[in-house]
């Protein structure tokens, strides 16, 4: 697999005191919700480093809140494997999965699932634990990242089902939203105990850096992804799409994506370097200063951990490799890697969302 391509990443990783102690937490909660069956299963996702991800990409998070950050980026791993072989063609029971998970913020905490999974309980956990303390406006813009996060496996479904190819415009827009940064970013706010003012949040500045950093991620996850997008069928990688459309070689496709990575990787170094003219110019207070200023070291944060995950991950290594994500029956075989989604976990016994019942697909709850 490729992982030892070397990428334009000037954000150096910070380690987490407490990483040692959230793994072995998380491993308790994944297991005990049944996202995680049986030992192997465990050893695998273990393998994975999927916590050492999120003890890096949030290394000032403690106690409760690390907890919350790590169940949050772990859980898109076994919602992914939702997806895994057949069920990732099957439009009609994507939907009916992700308008119950996106219909989750919208309801009362203790409201009844509809359809009631591992997966299902576990997010309604998070999402109970993700807005305490947060404004009415945090949660219905972090609503609105779920949702479209949730939908985008619907279009991916659907995509896979009619066999679309994609031009790099049409991948990037579904991709930007599966990728699942989005929510992940959120919860900087949320693990920081700070919210970024609303004037700064949506200034062309934030969304600039809010987007350079998606895409640093999703550029460097494709690299590292590719053989198993091209074994499985997948169309949803760039370098699958400039290959066709190209005609270029692999390598060829991988010089294209590390050129994409520096170039926002440059655009993030020089936008960062406007945020205190841009403070001053909202007249912002010390506190929402500090809160944009700890937003963009949220984000730095988060580009040096999943670089660094996604070189040293067991999740890319070839199968039947050690900690490959083979299947050897307690889990199902592995699927896309990303924040919000990868190999797959939870088998059949665990609960997978069965077939929808004939008419037409439910939709997703409304875009926040």
């Amino acid at each position: 697999m490729p992982q030892d391509v070397s990428f334009f990443l000037p954000f150096q990783p910070r380690t987490n005191p407490e990483a040692d102690r959230a793994r072995e937490r998380h491993l308790g909660w994944a297991a005990g919700l049944g996202l995680v069956r049986g030992a192997p299963a465990l050893r695998r996702y273990r393998g994975w480093l999927l916590t050492e991800l999120a003890a890096t990409a949030y290394p000032d998070a403690r106690g409760a809140d690390l907890d919350l950050v790590t169940d949050a980026v772990c859980l898109g791993f076994p919602l992914d494997d939702q997806f895994a072989g057949p069920a990732g063609r099957q439009p009609d029971r994507a939907a009916r999965l992700c308008t119950e998970l996106a219909a989750i913020p919208y309801r009362a905490p203790d409201a009844r699932l509809l359809l009631d999974l591992p997966v299902t309980r576990a997010y309604r956990d998070v999402w109970r634990r993700s807005a305490e303390g947060m404004s009415p406006a945090w949660r219905h813009r972090a609503a609105g990242h779920l949702t479209r996060f949730f939908r985008a496996y619907v279009t991916e479904a659907l995509n896979r089902s009619l066999g679309v190819r994609l031009t790099e415009a049409s991948y990037l827009a579904v991709r930007r939203d599966a990728v699942g940064t989005a929510p992940c970013f959120d919860l900087i706010e949320r693990a920081g105990h700070f919210e970024v003012p609303p004037a700064a949040y949506w200034s062309r500045e934030v969304r600039t850096l809010t987007r350079c950093a998606g895409d640093i991620v999703l550029l460097c996850n494709d690299v590292h992804s590719v053989e198993r997008e091209e074994a499985g069928g997948d169309p949803h990688n760039l370098l699958l799409v400039r290959q066709r459309a190209l005609r270029c070689s692999r390598a060829e496709a991988i010089g294209h994506v590390a050129a994409l990575v520096e170039e926002r990787a440059r655009l993030f170094g020089t936008v960062a370097g406007r945020l205190p003219g841009l403070c001053r110019d909202l007249r912002l207070d010390a506190a929402g200063g500090a809160a944009v200023a700890a937003y963009a070291d949220g984000l730095r944060s988060w580009m040096a951990a999943n670089g660094r995950w996604g070189a040293l991950s067991g999740r890319y290594a070839p199968e039947g490799a050690p900690g490959a994500g083979e299947d050897d029956g307690d889990g199902a075989p592995g699927g896309r890697g990303a924040p919000g989604g990868g190999p797959g976990i939870t088998g059949p016994a665990a609960g997978r969302v069965p077939p929808a019942p004939p008419g037409p697909p439910a939709r997703s709850a409304p875009v926040a």
